[in-house]
């Protein structure tokens, strides 16, 4: 009994000791967000690039930091655009899919100190996280169910090209249905939906599919008025809308912040994020 006391004494000490040293070095059971900043003294005026109204990618963004608006710097109509204003301005940080990140000339940030991965994305460990949709009104013709299942199925094959598949990828045999389809939505999307619908044709060649890139709220709009079948989005539907459509989830990315390969940063915070969005932090200095 009295070794068993001595010993839980011991036990008692230790622990304490290591929250001691634990609380001197910074560091927390469940690791630390904030991380010593780099000198910034050499940055200037922060460039934030926001995607235009409408873009799913900007409504996703807006809704996972809890921002009114992210406009406070300026707005690009694509992803291609807010890739080469980060390459060229040292001061610019922006916001794009991952799966569309992979390429860019500049740096891309970790978040709250994880970086997008498949990994991370996949056991959602990376904080800006994200679904794609397809949707539609419900009542779909013989060709679009078919295509549907397709998606679901061996499409996942395709899918996981692109980004993190939603579905185990199954064996798929098509019902041969004849029709034409037409597709319309976010920008992000429309490289792996296009290659979803070239290969499905394959299997299918009674069927023609149109793949057509505006942004998620133009696709939604052009659905639940009956211009298109489906609508590719990805942000989550509104009320409203998800009153009136279907969805399926056929994949799922992640938004990645983007810098010039210029700027020290590796690491920034949700809430560094936010103010550099929100007009907090005019200045890249205005972080230290």
């Amino acid at each position: 009994m009295q070794y068993k006391m001595v010993k839980k004494k011991n036990i008692r000490k230790s622990a304490l000791l290591l929250i001691m040293i634990m609380l001197a070095t910074g560091i927390t059971a469940c690791g630390t967000e904030e991380e010593p900043l780099p000198d910034l003294s050499a940055m200037g005026a922060v460039t934030a690039v926001s995607r235009e109204e409408g873009s799913g990618t900007r409504a996703e963004f807006e809704n996972l930091l809890k921002l009114p608006e992210s406009d406070t710097g300026i707005v690009v109509d694509s992803t291609e655009k807010v890739l080469k204003k980060v390459e060229e301005d040292k001061n610019a940080v922006g916001y794009v899919a991952y799966s569309s990140a992979t390429d860019t000339n500049g740096k891309i940030l970790q978040i709250n100190g994880v970086l997008p991965s498949e990994k991370t994305i996949d056991n959602n460990s990376y904080p800006l996280c994200r679904d794609y949709y397809l949707a539609y009104n419900g009542e779909l013709t013989d060709v679009e169910q078919d295509f549907l299942t397709y998606v679901k199925s061996k499409g996942q094959d395709i899918v996981k090209q692109y980004c993190i598949q939603a579905d185990s990828t199954t064996t798929f045999l098509s019902d041969k249905s004849e029709g034409k389809i037409l597709i319309e939505g976010s920008t992000s999307m429309e490289p792996m939906v296009k290659a979803l619908a070239d290969d499905y044709q394959k299997q299918n060649p009674n069927a023609e599919i149109e793949v057509k890139a505006t942004d998620s709220s133009r696709g939604i709009t052009a659905v639940i008025s009956g211009e298109c079948d489906f609508a590719m989005s990805s942000r989550e539907l509104k009320d409203y809308e998800a009153e009136l459509l279907e969805t399926k989830v056929i994949g799922k990315d992640a938004i990645a912040i983007v810098i010039n390969e210029e700027n020290p940063l590796e690491n920034l915070t949700i809430k560094q994020l936010t103010g550099l969005y929100n007009g907090t932090y005019k200045n890249w200095d205005d972080l230290s």
